[in-house]
């Protein structure tokens, strides 16, 4: 048996990680093995933790680490069911990408690693301490640091002129974001002078009676703080330039775990904090529109993107959209039908899970495909998967589990959506529409990663000269196969993930409430059986599907060997004359020509789209011309003013010292009432 001293040991081995990093930071290669080794032992101490609180139960810290007692705020740690699902997602991904950094990271040659594994580490250690404690204030620090950390990863590569106005909108997002959640907990605070959640929890039962407007209020403020972390649009809206700033790794850990903590922190605090009352059916709504809208603006925007993070990111957007409408439909239907609601909440957890695997994998591959091509732009650079077998063959798992295909784990977490929201339907009509746009944005998800891999992977190798016809380092390939391994087994086998999320919902809400799991999911350990209210309203069974997929693709071969063809190559003639093949390769943009013809049918039936743009709007919300762009020059003549100080003349530089002894003396003599 653990307890939850064994994760204040795993928070105590980071921290220790982060010093020795910095201090060895110039020896590359030895600093890159110590980060791991570290992450690898504090993620296995984490994983213990996190096994025993979602096997046995909850697994509670010996005593505080620390006691506010005027705020009555001890720092207890503490990891339930519902913590556990995100700790085990965290190790994960500590791991992959830190092992993935070891030789990722060594392209930036001249940049210090002292601004990189020290604030990685930093970075796990506090997402690992928001998911275990039970207190705003400290949830709130802990918080905090996990975006000051991040922030720095996002402005790593400081000599891109886009990291520095990314890093800014990010930071300024953020803490606007952190204001928001600090003013409702202040609100609460001063209700029941108290911030452990179950205090929370009676502030706001008693403000349901007296206070409804604060209610709403308190609700709105936590929602756009989540909202803007999990990159919900439009408070996401720094997202699309933050996460292709940072180094791929960074990405990686990003919209593998920060990203994630939206939807936790909104499963959290909508469960424990909030009583059961209409105020939960009319949230739940707004947060399953809001996932919805990311849903789609997310997703068609990164249908048009050519540079691969930029898609990926695009697509992080579109996929947490998937979460907040499930978790919002959970929320929505709790008053109204117990078993729906328990499966919305499993589904919104499973496509969590589930993407926290194929996007951070889907992002190592952009940066395995970086590091061998050293661009990012899909027209530069395609047909990788000659070169770089065990990389496409995982970009293809992760994309067609994105997409949602059979056989692999986006397709049962997105059916659980599907099916809730059809059912939910029946309560609350308005989530058949969300469910139909979800449907069909799923279908543009698997365009856009068909442009993914064919221009990227599939095809004809196209790469300048100098690149190296081979695969990246194996401390790359593993991570990107351990993760493929997981999107396959938990494809395979969802159902025994299943009874873990089953778990963690049922132990966040109120005792009985959720019907048994055999009865909403069946009793067979390889089927999917799901029954609502008694009737059977759907069946999966992904190992029938696979082995008759293995034997259409053995027929086909088959096929293939027995009809003798040969292949052979040949120059590329087009119209008489020998072109090169860049001269007639399939561009990105190519890939929407269908998808736009088709929509151009559709716009001039819709009044508004004639309509001509609002540019006077459009000034209005260019926050970089009104914003960003004056304080950039603000701070460049600042800086100028400071350089032009520093003449090189001694004689200069003592003057400085005296004028500044003076001013001390001054202000001193100001402060005793001398002057």
């Amino acid at each position: 048996m653990v307890d939850a001293d064994l994760l204040i040991a795993a928070l105590v081995l980071l921290v220790a990680g982060a010093i020795i990093t910095t201090v060895i930071a110039r020896y590359r290669r030895l600093c890159g093995y110590v980060a791991f080794v570290t992450a690898l032992i504090a993620a296995i101490w984490v994983t213990m933790v996190a096994w025993q609180a979602l096997t046995v139960g909850p697994v509670q810290a010996r005593v505080p680490l620390l006691t506010i007692t005027e705020l009555g705020s001890p720092l207890l740690f503490v990891v339930d069911q519902l913590s556990a699902v995100f700790l085990l997602i965290t190790a994960l991904i500590m791991v992959c990408t830190t092992l993935f950094s070891m030789r990722y990271i060594l392209i930036y040659e001249r940049y210090s690693l002292a601004r990189y594994y020290p604030l990685l580490l930093l970075f796990f250690g506090s997402v690992i301490s928001v998911l275990s404690v039970h207190n705003m204030l400290f949830f709130l620090h802990f918080w905090e640091f996990m975006t000051l950390t991040s922030y720095v990863l996002v402005v790593f590569h400081w000599v891109n002129p886009d990291s520095g106005p990314a890093g800014l909108r990010y930071f300024i997002a953020t803490h606007v974001a952190m204001v928001c959640m600090l003013i409702a907990t202040i609100i609460v605070y001063r209700q029941v002078g108290s911030l452990e959640f179950a205090a929370v929890r009676e502030a706001i039962a008693e403000l349901t009676v007296t206070s409804p407007a604060t209610v709403h209020l308190i609700l709105a403020l936590f929602v756009v703080g989540f909202a803007t972390k999990a990159g919900i649009l439009p408070f996401g809206f720094w997202m699309p330039d933050a996460y292709p700033a940072a180094p791929t790794a960074a990405s990686a850990a990003f919209v593998g775990t920060m990203c994630k903590l939206g939807v936790y922190g909104i499963v959290r605090f909508f469960t424990t904090c909030l009583p059961l009352s209409h105020f939960v059916t009319t949230w739940g709504i707004i947060i399953a529109v809001l996932g919805t809208i990311s849903i789609f603006i997310g997703t068609i925007t990164a249908l048009q993107q050519t540079d691969s993070k930029r898609l990926l990111t695009f697509h992080a957007i579109g996929q947490t959209g998937y979460m907040w409408l499930a978790v919002g439909l959970g929320l929505a239907l709790l008053r109204i039908s117990p078993a729906v609601a328990t499966l919305a909440l499993l589904a919104g957890l499973f496509h969590t899970v589930n993407n926290a695997l194929f996007k951070p994998l889907l992002f190592l591959n952009a940066g395995a495909a970086l590091y061998r091509t050293g661009t990012r732009d899909m027209d530069k650079a395609g047909g990788l998967m000659a070169i770089m077998p065990v990389t496409a063959v995982t970009a293809i798992i992760a994309s067609l589990a994105i997409a949602g295909i059979p056989g692999l784990n986006g397709f049962v977490s997105k059916w659980l959506i599907f099916q809730s929201t059809v059912v939910g339907g029946f309560e609350l009509p308005v989530f058949v529409f969300l469910g139909i746009v979800a449907i069909f944005i799923s279908a543009v998800t698997l365009a856009s990663f068909l442009k993914f891999l064919g221009m990227l992977f599939v095809g004809r190798l196209h790469v300048s000269p100098e690149v190296e016809r081979r695969e990246v380092p194996l401390t790359m390939v593993i991570p990107q196969v351990t993760i493929a391994i997981f999107c396959v087994l938990f494809g395979v086998l969802p159902i025994l993930v299943m009874r873990h999320l089953y778990t963690a919902v049922s132990a966040i809400l109120p005792s009985g409430y959720s019907p048994a799991f055999a009865s909403l999911f069946g009793t067979s350990p390889l089927t999917v059986n799901l029954s609502l209210s008694g009737a059977p309203a759907g069946a999966w069974g992904p190992i029938v599907i696979l082995v008759a997929f293995a034997g259409c693709l053995a027929l086909a071969y088959l096929i293939f060997r027995m009809g003798g063809a040969r292949t052979r190559e040949v120059p590329m003639w087009l119209c008489g004359e020998e072109h090169d093949f860049a001269e007639v390769r399939y561009p990105v943009h190519s890939f929407l020509l269908t998808f736009n013809r088709y929509f151009a049918k559709i716009y001039p039936s819709i009044p508004f789209a004639q309509l001509a743009r609002p540019t006077a709007v459009l000034k209005l919300l260019d926050i970089d011309r009104w914003v960003y762009d004056p304080m950039f020059r603000a701070l460049r003549w600042i800086m100028r003013g400071m350089s032009a100080s520093h003449t090189g003349l001694p004689q200069f530089y003592m003057l400085w010292m005296i004028v500044g002894a003076a001013l001390a003396v001054i202000v001193l003599f100001s402060m005793a009432g001398g002057l």
